[in-house]
């Protein structure tokens, strides 16, 4: 949130209803530009900062904490992963603020008690606990005394004001916690020893499950659909200038903190998963394989005047008369308008097919009409063959987006930089023969056989995969009744439903959820 739509000028910004059961919450930071999301650590914290007041503004109004407002916060990006990372970590502060409330009370004095409880979210008092409380009750005791002696005072007023017959027993202890420490520690060190000490014994006497209370808050379950550390591989012999842009170490560093944090994670494909597991320490059972689905409401085959706007739309963004665009053989590309798309090399390669093939044009949509775009629209009219059968669509609508995938007779991706595939995914849904290169997992995994697979960056093997479909009905015909069948097991429902019951065994109550509406 925060800059205006790649389409129009209206900003992104509130909150947009999105089908009956879901909803577009636009968060704002890092000012009204465009950021690309290999820049966009500069303004998570301010994200972060305004997603916290917008839940517990929504938490209040529906009579629940914030950490129950919601039973899965699932993130599918680092940066998301962070917001969510971030938001769990704030969370444990504020209960553990209660907690500390609860464990002082009647010890400290109303003042210190009050600033307890409303520590700030952000000073990461759940991460914690046992420290911030033996510190306050610490800098309660005569601050003249030895560190040994202050512990000892801390532990038996605690001890005092719980009624506790312990007290010599618990003070005991604290003083030989606190020697088992100090012995080999620099005096620097006293006070914060000397906290430990004392959180030792009050929480041994206190009796309650500090980790399962700081526990029962978190709720955030990581499903990275790309990781830092595989891309990093795929561009491993990549220039450097190539390289620096896609900030793989800050990434990586990122999805470190991630994977220590998260309570279960989602793996939409075997590399990601592999990758949780050896490059960053994810055990085993916290994974769970949930490859990317399709929307069947939306990815199908389409007819009537539903396909006759996409024409009328088609032509005008195009200016080939409609009536030639049904006559056409049509291929078909989307993604983001970035590099590691390569939609120049989609372009490179029909332009030799263009020169043996009548009759087809091919069709690249995604924005923004950014420097890629501008560089695209260089390739496009410096060719003369491409300049009248290759167009550049820019953002497409959704009502002619949709109809698209059904109306094309080939879906073609040369990208180097896929988790999954997604819209490879869903073209196969709708069954269209497809030309992809061996780095998009989906095809590769999933229909190896059935996909035209050519090695990324070799454009003579791409043009020759779509003179190939573009010469022979018969094949396209074949493979794409395959394709379909193939990803008819890619269903949201099923695959939801799976992963519900795989956070169950991991602990998260997602049935019992705390809010009121």
């Amino acid at each position: 949130g925060g800059f205006p739509f790649f389409e129009s000028d209206r900003l992104r910004e509130g909150v947009e209803a999105f089908g009956d059961h879901a909803r577009y919450v636009y968060v704002p930071g890092g000012g009204d530009e465009f950021i690309r999301k290999e820049d966009i650590a500069v303004a998570l914290d301010e994200e972060a900062d305004w997603l916290e007041r917008f839940v517990a503004d929504e938490a209040e109004a529906q009579g629940c904490r914030p950490w129950e407002l919601y039973e899965v916060v699932n993130t599918h990006y680092w940066d998301a992963g962070v917001m969510g990372m971030l938001l769990q970590e704030r969370w444990r502060s504020r209960r553990a603020s209660e907690l500390l409330g609860e464990a002082l009370e009647g010890v400290l004095e109303e003042e210190k008690l009050a600033e307890a409880r409303a520590a700030d979210t952000r000073d990461s008092v759940g991460e914690a606990f046992d420290f911030h409380l033996g510190t306050l009750l610490y800098e309660s005791t005569d601050q003249m005394g030895s560190p040994a002696e202050r512990v000892e005072a801390a532990v038996r007023s605690w001890c005092d004001q719980r009624a506790s017959s312990r007290a010599d027993v618990a003070a005991a202890a604290a003083r030989a916690r606190l020697d088992e420490i100090t012995e080999h520690m620099s005096p620097a060190l006293a006070s914060v020893a000397g906290a430990d000490a004392i959180a030792s014994a009050v929480l041994d006497m206190w009796h309650k499950d500090v980790e399962a209370e700081l526990a029962s808050v978190e709720r955030h379950v990581f499903t990275p659909h790309s990781l830092g550390v595989l891309k990093e591989e795929n561009y491993r012999d990549k220039p450097l200038d190539v390289r620096r842009n896609l900030k793989f170490c800050e990434r990586r560093s990122h999805e470190v903190a991630l994977c220590r944090q998260s309570i279960a994670f989602a793996a939409t494909s075997t590399e990601i998963a592999e990758r949780l597991r050896t490059r960053l320490d994810v055990p085993t059972e916290k994974i769970f394989f949930f490859p990317p689905c399709v929307d069947r409401s939306v990815f199908k085959r389409y007819e009537g005047e539903v396909v006759d706007r996409s024409y009328a739309w088609l032509s005008e963004k195009t200016g080939v008369p409609e009536a030639e665009l049904r006559g056409s053989l049509l291929i078909y590309e989307t993604s983001r308008m970035d590099r590691t798309k390569r939609k120049d090399l989609l372009l490179q390669a029909f332009a030799k097919v263009a020169r043996k093939v009548e009759g087809a044009y091919l069709l690249i949509g995604g924005g923004p009409e950014n420097d890629v775009f501008k560089e695209l629209e260089k390739i496009r009219e410096a060719d003369p063959v491409l300049g009248e059968r290759a167009f550049l669509l820019g953002f497409v609508p959704d009502e002619a987006m949709y109809p698209l995938f059904s109306m094309a007779d080939i879906f073609a991706s040369a990208s180097e930089m896929e988790g999954f595939g997604m819209s490879v995914a869903q073209a196969a849904a709708v069954g269209k023969p497809l030309v992809a290169s061996h780095l998009i997992p989906f095809v590769v995994q999933y229909v190896p056989d059935d996909a035209i697979i050519f090695r990324a960056g070799d454009v003579d093997a791409y043009a020759e995969g779509l003179e190939r479909l573009l010469r022979s009905e018969e094949e396209r015909t074949r493979r794409g009744k395959r394709l379909e069948e193939l990803t008819a097991s890619l269903d949201w429902v099923v695959q939801a439903d799976a992963f519900l019951e795989h956070l169950r065994r991991r602990g998260l109550d997602i049935d019992k959820p705390g809010r009121k509406g």
